[in-house]
């Protein structure tokens, strides 16, 4: 639009400057006749009329020519902004412009369907056909989209893989469903493109008028929130908003927005969890457990928004805080007890933690043995020989690796004798269940067997009772940690506090 006025300022500004030209021509020709002439002759008065006449008639004529052209490119710009160039479909603006005309007048306004369809992967089909083929493939696709709608703007091409459908119906959720499924079978019908038979697959998200909204924005945003989940629940599949499960993604995609700024000012926090020696009752060290400190939402635990940030990648300078702020942390304690920090399997994959954790050592001064790094069975399901050496090195300068929640991820055990944990610890779903849960104890006792048949240590976590407490002391389990022995806490706010194990205080 904004080439448009311009356009429209450039064409107005040409024409007074024509239009005052031949005014001051006219005025000059008349005086100069009157100086020729004299004001008594006859023929002044009709020269100057066929004057005025020849110039309005050029007047006119330039006129016309010039706003037939600014009409004719209006027109043009207008075409541009309102529709899609390739498929011919409205663009989002105007699709947006032909459901508020639809709610003008609610009372009158028959029930409708606004779907939202992506089609799956089709950087893969850009990359095999070409970007030609492709293009008649997304022309051929808007033609079935017309083919269903009741009138053209009806249909939307959002972005190159991404459209927009209203279709009309009677309220009835079967005739709904059966026009749904007409338009699915035509779409999923292959396609045909220089020779080959294409099939695609879609994913799609749809919200109803009047039952989810009866405003464009919402209808909009709704079926948005039903697109993206069919997309994170493996594409291929339309889905139907549902408040709760789109409102929850859509809090989702929020705390992924705030993750940056979050991290900027200093959201994110570390609570610091104690771990125990049974042999001694004394404290060994603590594990460094990061928390969000929302400003508006409070404190978020790491069970909601890990997930969020390993999806995003946000999980990899998140990781890179953490073990800094814990190394820093340790220095600062009276006592040298150890700190455990959990690494992330992505952040495996993309940095060089060995490289990271050396930098972190050497800028806080914290000794190498103070340090734990924490991994997770997951990382070894398709373990390179790049993540085996990385933890070889840290190794090497004198950090402990230890095997987080062992028993809950990849179900072999070669890798406990291909790489030499120091430590293994044993998840808090064996834990809670020991003292009436034959089968878990059964399952840790093997356990602990094997990891002293392998030289590793023993920390057994989520402990909660005394009873649990005892049996894996009596198993043979070298640390504890749990709820009953210290919940998490920002130690910046009770320094240097250390406990000793409830159950040897009392038998003392």
């Amino acid at each position: 639009m904004l080439v448009t006025a311009e356009r429209k300022f450039s064409i107005n500004k040409k024409q007074w400057l024509l239009m005052g030209g031949l005014a001051l021509f006219n005025l000059f020709y008349a005086i100069l006749l009157f100086w020729l002439l004299g004001d008594d002759s006859p023929m002044l008065g009709l020269v100057q009329i066929a004057m005025i006449a020849l110039i309005s008639a050029l007047s006119f004529s330039i006129f016309y020519r010039f706003n037939k052209r600014e009409i004719e490119m209006r027109k043009a710009f207008e075409e541009l902004s309102t529709n899609d160039k390739l498929t011919g479909l409205s663009t989002r603006t105007k699709f947006a412009q032909t459901i508020g005309k639809y709610l003008e007048n609610s009372r009158k306004t028959q029930p409708f369907a606004l779907i939202l369809l992506d089609i799956d992967r089709f950087k893969e089909v850009n990359t095999s056909l070409g970007y030609a083929a492709a293009d008649d493939l997304l022309k051929a696709f808007s033609k079935r989209l017309v083919h269903f709608a009741d009138h053209r703007s009806d249909c939307a091409r959002l972005s190159s893989n991404e459209f927009a459908l209203l279709i009309r119906y009677d309220g009835s959720g079967e005739t709904l469903q059966a026009r749904m499924q007409a338009l699915l079978t035509d779409l999923y019908h292959p396609f045909s493109s220089e020779g080959r038979s294409i099939e695609l697959s879609l994913s799609g998200g749809v919200s109803l008028y009047p039952d989810d909204s009866q405003s464009a924005p919402c209808l909009m945003q709704y079926a948005h929130f039903a697109l993206q989940r069919a997309k994170q629940q493996g594409h291929n599949r339309i889905f139907c908003y549902e408040e709760g499960a789109d409102e929850k993604l859509h809090d989702l995609q929020l705390l992924s927005q705030d993750m940056d700024r979050a991290l900027k000012n200093d959201e994110f926090k570390l609570f610091f969890q104690p771990q125990f020696s049974f042999s001694t009752g004394e404290q060994v060290g603590f594990e460094a457990l990061i928390r969000w400190d929302h400003p508006e939402r409070g404190l978020i635990s790491p069970a909601d928004f890990i997930p969020i940030a390993e999806q995003n990648g946000f999980i990899i300078p998140l990781s890179e805080f953490a073990l800094m702020e814990a190394c820093k942390a340790a220095t600062s304690w009276v006592n040298p007890l150890r700190v455990a920090v959990n690494l992330s399997p992505i952040q495996m994959q993309h940095v060089d933690v060995a490289d990271l954790a050396e930098r972190a050592l050497q800028e806080t001064g914290l000794e190498p043995s103070r340090l734990e790094l924490e991994v997770t069975e997951s990382l070894f399901i398709d373990m390179s020989d790049q993540a085996a050496s990385t933890l070889k090195r840290l190794q090497d300068i004198g950090v402990t690796i230890a095997l987080d929640d062992f028993g809950t991820g990849y179900s072999g055990l070669n890798y406990l004798s291909n790489f030499p944990f120091d430590k293994l610890k044993i998840d808090r779903s064996f834990v809670k269940d020991l003292s009436h849960d034959k089968g878990a104890m059964a399952i840790i006792s093997a356990v602990i067997g094997m990891a002293q048949s392998l030289d590793m240590r023993i920390t057994a976590e989520g402990i909660d009772n005394k009873e649990v407490l005892e049996i894996l002391k009596l198993a043979g389990c070298h640390e504890a940690q749990g709820f009953l022995l210290g919940k998490p806490r920002d130690i910046a706010l009770l320094p240097g506090v250390e406990m000793g194990l409830p159950a040897q205080k009392e038998a003392a």
